[in-house]
């Protein structure tokens, strides 16, 4: 059985711990599983943090699991991650290990690029060197050299996310540096996709917020939408065939980035558009307003608004969906099948719109929010000119979850496996129906999404795939289940549609060609 993953992070780990001078990379192999009695410190996230940390996104568990295609994202942390107190902390502990102190200096004060390539790098194509036998990573360089008969290689292709990998100091953004070191890494590796830009506040894209955990101000967005140096960006990399991947770009750059698609200068180099690591918000842009319960602006140049958790299919307790605008809107969901793109299938919980029931109500009116922060400057985005927009519609028709609906969900037992599978078909369910009401072919929609994990160590995964080597018996659930839940869900099914056809194309093949062909297009 093959796998594909179209977003994963397997140096991330490795990254934070010691560099060694014999090989200029880090100490810590992305093979390795990280000893499970070293990380204590934040357990209190959820109750398999430990076991996740330990594992997710370990290349000798891709590799025996059978993904042996993925694409790898290279990442540099940003500053204000590096510098939280909640990282530097755990260098006093018994994470020091992982998290070294030294190493994290290097990373706030070094040269972000070339510590990608002294050691990410080199961590990923040299296996043998940390004593692994029989099992690597080949980068591809052709469509034609992927082998599915290998079973002891991991293939892999690359995108970079975030523009503040590729500079030489991290918070500086000088365009024709990470221009420069684009050029130099597409001399290596096979880039296919590049995030314009990430978690924090960047004069090449505004960002969609997206960091939960760590309340800096510089994680807030208080941009608007692209700067001339990110679309300078957008077309060099168009004409390097080069695609922009979607994930953390705020709606108001989103949108920038369509318009920008059709102007005569871009629309005969515009490459497909994707998503790597998606959900979905599962509403119109239009109706954004609906959905949100209260909002608070603030003089530091963004505002925070508590939104609600539509729902659409199934029935009680109904999975729901998260509306933040790091998850892709209908709209969004059109132009990217509408390029002919890819959409990579999170499993993160909370972008796949989970919501754990909570014994203490915070007292809004009954229903979970979710928390967003968006820049003042892209209010108008969200809302149009505001001058007679109702906050709030949906709470009132039972649009949105409510915490009655969440704690049945609780009661069905303690393994929510079910239940989160449920969110997971919802978004398979809510593609077709977007393709189908805008005269989309279903069928060929159905070819555009797979699995993007994210899995890093670091995201609360579903419970029916916490870690790679879940992916097998998630794969057989979702068959199991999916055609039941369609029919409870009274979504129609294309013609010709087979669940076990189905189930192999998003687990493997819809990746897999679609990877193949962009290396065949990279190739000229």
């Amino acid at each position: 059985m093959s796998f594909f993953d179209f977003h994963i992070h397997p140096t991330l780990k490795s990254l934070f711990s010691g560099g060694t001078a014999q090989h200029g990379f880090t100490a810590l192999s992305p093979w390795t599983t990280i000893d499970q009695s070293k990380i204590p410190f934040l357990l209190n996230w959820c109750s398999d943090f430990k076991y996740i940390l330990a594992t997710q996104g370990n290349l000798e568990q891709l590799v025996d699991t059978g993904v042996n295609l993925i694409c790898v994202a290279l990442y540099m942390p940003e500053m204000d991650m590096l510098k939280s107190s909640l990282i530097q902390g755990a260098t006093k502990g018994s994470l020091k290990v992982y998290l070294d102190a030294t190493q994290l200096n290097k990373l706030i004060n070094g040269n972000p690029f070339q510590i990608l390539m002294d050691e990410q790098w080199v961590a990923l194509t040299n296996a043998a060197v940390f004593g692994i036998k029989g099992k690597s990573l080949k980068p591809l360089n052709a469509g034609k050299d992927f082998s599915l008969a290998d079973s002891s290689t991991i293939q892999a292709v690359f995108s970079v996310e975030g523009c503040h990998t590729l500079s030489s100091q991290l918070q500086t953004f000088d365009v024709n540096e990470i221009l420069g070191n684009l050029d130099k890494l597409r001399a290596v590796a096979k880039v296919i996709s590049l995030n314009l830009t990430h978690m924090e506040q960047s004069p090449i894209c505004n960002h969609a917020f997206g960091m939960q955990f760590l309340s800096d101000d510089g994680f807030k967005p208080t941009g608007f939408g692209i700067g001339a140096g990110g679309v300078q960006i957008i077309q060099h990399c168009y004409q390097n065939h080069i695609m922009i991947d979607l994930k953390h770009m705020s709606l108001g750059a989103r949108q920038q980035l369509y318009l920008l698609r059709q102007n005569a200068a871009y629309a005969p180099i515009a490459q497909p558009l994707i998503c790597t690591h998606a959900g979905f918000t599962g509403i119109s842009w239009n109706d954004i307003h609906k959905y949100v319960f209260q909002e608070r602006p603030f003089s530091k140049g963004y505002t925070v608004l508590w939104q609600g958790k539509p729902v659409g299919y199934g029935n009680e307790p109904r999975p729901s969906f998260n509306a933040s605008s790091i998850n892709l809107y209908d709209e969004d969901i059109l132009e990217i099948l509408h390029s002919g793109g890819m959409i990579g299938l999170s499993m993160d919980q909370r972008i796949l719109g989970f919501q754990e029931y909570e014994n203490e109500v915070n007292g809004r009116d009954d229903f979970p929010m979710e928390t967003e922060y968006i820049s003042n400057q892209e209010r108008s985005v969200f809302y149009g000119d505001g001058s007679s927009v109702v906050l709030g519609e949906a709470f009132e028709n039972e649009k949105v979850l409510g915490w009655g609906e969440i704690e049945q969900a609780g009661i069905v037992g303690k393994d929510l496996s079910n239940y989160h599978l449920r969110h997971v078909m919802n978004h398979i369910l809510h593609l077709i129906t977007i393709a189908g009401r805008n005269g989309y072919d279903i069928t060929l929609a159905l070819t555009q999404i797979c699995i993007g994990s994210d899995f890093d160590g670091l995201i609360d995964p579903i419970s029916p795939c916490m870690t790679t080597p879940s992916l097998p018996s998630f794969k057989q659930a979702f068959t199991d289940h999916f055609l039941t839940y369609a029919n409870l869900a009274q979504v129609a099914l294309p013609q010709g549609f087979t669940i076990n056809q189905f189930a192999d194309n998003l687990f493997f093949e819809n990746g897999k060609n679609f990877v193949l062909k962009r290396l065949d297009v990279l190739n000229g």
